[in-house]
């Protein structure tokens, strides 16, 4: 199989997507592009899904980011849906970082899988019904839509051509971030040994601020009355960068032990995510799982509700919508993502928050959630 990489010892981009006629119309393009601005980028030449499946998961192992198009006939492939299963393999193990890419069709039916859209994925599932794969088809599409991405809208003023320049500047901060924190890493593991006692004292707080993230925050011990995650104890998106979200120390009540928060600044989506294992839980028994926010005065307005959900291993998904506004300000509110009887055999449940929409989002505080006996 020929593939169009450019530079081996580059970072390789791998491009999923569905359709001659997108090849034809927009992926070659996109690649084309791609090379001009060095970027090393892998899409299968020769057209032969069935034929170099293997090859192409190996190159989706291989690679550090991936554009993954959705457009109206992905869902008709079983070699697409293998490959998006593949990358969030990837991503789930931090190999890979996903950028979902909604092209002429939009978000809201992709992540809802309704219309032909769905429908042509249900069938796909059907008709591979007795393969287990298809159950992470299922997943994979759940995750990988709710990562950031972008979405051009079949009848947009936008130009192809300018939307593909604004996809390149979105890889190139994805390649640039992702450097950064290998770079982060790098320093954190050798400057402890290469520098002398009285530089570290002066840099200690550098130090420090380069070294927070690479400890590790242990993960919440789960009993069989639940467990309870702090702030840092979530996944939340853009969390290690200052300007969009600031860990504060609160302490609420004089005889409280002071907790850390997750403050939002200002950002531009929302993404805040946890996960366990049921394993230590009691079989049988209601469990819900609930986050912990406030709603600050300054809060700016959500165009669109926020969504929560809660995903339970062969369980129908749960998700529902909510306005923060409705919600009382200033005080500690509970949000519930959904509940679930515990199961005798051992599990991963993930829950999430989220809310895309491209504009600015301030007033946000996060204080952790819960997974709690229901009474």
């Amino acid at each position: 199989m020929a593939s169009s990489s450019l530079v081996v010892t580059q970072p390789q981009v791998f491009i999923s997507f569905r359709g001659r006629d997108l090849r034809n119309d927009f992926v070659d393009s996109l690649a084309h592009e791609m090379k001009n601005e060095k970027l090393n980028v892998f899409i299968d030449e020769d057209m032969v899904r069935g034929k170099d499946l293997h090859e192409l998961l190996v190159e989706i192992e291989a690679s550090t980011v991936a554009i993954v198009i959705f457009s109206k006939n992905y869902t008709d492939s079983f070699w697409c849906l293998k490959e998006l299963a593949r990358i969030k393999d990837c991503v789930d193990r931090g190999t890979l970082m996903a950028i979902p890419i909604f092209y002429k069709i939009e978000t809201s039916v992709v992540q809802d899988l309704t219309g032909d859209f769905g429908d042509a994925f249900r069938s796909l599932k059907e008709k591979h019904r007795h393969d287990p794969e298809t159950e992470k088809w299922v997943e994979a599409i759940a995750s990988i839509t709710r990562k950031s991405g972008m979405e051009l809208q079949e009848h947009s003023n936008v130009k192809d051509r300018i939307f593909r320049k604004n996809m390149i500047v979105e890889v190139k901060k994805s390649l640039e971030y992702i450097r950064n924190k290998a770079d982060q890493r790098r320093r954190s593991e050798t400057i402890p040994y290469i520098q002398s006692e009285a530089i570290q004292s002066r840099q200690s707080e550098t130090i420090q601020n380069i070294q927070s993230e690479a400890v590790q925050i242990p993960e919440p011990v789960v009993t069989p009355q639940g467990c309870t995650f702090s702030a840092k104890q979530l996944k939340i998106s853009k969390w290690e960068n200052a300007k969009y979200w600031t860990i504060v120390s609160i302490s609420e009540s004089p005889n409280e032990e002071a907790i850390e928060v997750g403050k939002m600044r200002v950002c531009y989506y929302l993404d805040v995510r946890g996960s366990f294992g049921t394993g230590n839980l009691t079989p049988g028994t209601m469990y819900e799982v609930v986050f912990v926010v406030k709603i600050e005065d300054t809060m700016s307005i959500w165009d669109r509700p926020a969504i929560v959900e809660l995903m339970v291993p062969e369980k129908a998904l749960q998700e529902r919508e909510l306005q923060f506004v409705d919600l009382e300000k200033n005080k500690w509110v509970e949000i519930q993502a959904g509940v679930f009887d515990a199961r005798p055999h051992k599990a991963v449940t993930a829950f999430t928050l989220y809310q895309f929409d491209n504009n600015k989002k301030t007033g946000l505080v996060v204080k952790g959630a819960i997974v709690r006996p229901m009474v």
